[in-house]
């Protein structure tokens, strides 16, 4: 029998046409998965609905991985693996395992001896880094920073020195929190630190802007409820 695998299926990250920013082969295996491991079913079925799934919604077999998820539950998601079914891993948005407690599904199947996948697709957090101009050599990605305003600015301060040292840095916000993380960028950095702000990538709206933090105060971006990645670097 033919050892199953894991595939890591990306995900758009807003309303964008598929087509556009997944390769068709990737789409077309996509489509003929029978079960996922998912931070959010119905996010995932309405993706899968969207990129013309061949097997029946009401078929598909989903296994919710959240931050809510008890390790021991992990076990159990992979039996179809072990079982010699392939599986799917699905984030929320782009690239599963990165920001994403699916990693911990990838490390169980390393374990396990399972082949995983790895697909190509968006991830916000490249294409940022990409767009920004800023050094795509060296480079550190914080995910999110910490939620306590105070720590958050000790944070920024230390990603600012780093940043100064040439190491591009990267962190993400929830979007309904991204005016008050930016007002804290404006508070903790200096107004010479470039700061680049990516916002809705990939999708009709987006931007992608590169300035000095002084510029930026004069005309701040709206960014609520918007999917924003943040880059602070050097030219």
């Amino acid at each position: 029998m033919e050892k199953a695998k894991l595939y890591l299926i990306p995900t758009l990250l807003g309303e964008s046409q598929a087509e556009m920013v997944i390769p068709a082969g990737v789409l077309a295996r996509s489509r003929t998965l029978r079960h996922f491991i998912a931070e959010s079913d119905r996010t995932a079925r309405r993706y899968l609905k969207s990129i013309g799934t061949e097997i029946p919604l009401d078929e598909l077999q989903f296994y919710v991985l959240n931050k809510h998820t008890p390790e021991e539950e992990l076990t159990r998601f992979i039996k179809p693996l072990k079982s010699g079914t392939d599986m799917g891993l699905i984030s929320e948005a782009g690239l599963p395992a990165i920001a994403d407690p699916g990693s911990a599904i990838v490390a169980l199947c390393h374990e396990e001896k399972i082949q995983v996948v790895p697909a190509s697709g968006p991830s916000s957090i490249i294409l940022a880094l990409t767009a920004s101009g800023f050094n795509g050599q060296s480079f550190v990605f914080h995910g999110y920073l910490p939620i306590d305003r105070k720590d958050r600015t000790h944070k920024l301060r230390l990603i600012e020195r780093d940043a100064r040292q040439g190491y591009t840095q990267i962190f993400m916000e929830t979007p309904f929190r991204n005016e008050k993380i930016l007002e804290n960028v404006f508070e903790a950095c200096g107004a010479e630190t470039l700061l680049c702000i990516a916002t809705d990538i990939t999708t009709p709206t987006e931007q992608i802007h590169t300035r000095k933090i002084s510029d930026w105060k004069k005309n701040p971006p709206k960014l609520h409820k918007r999917p924003c990645v943040f880059l602070i670097g050097m030219k």
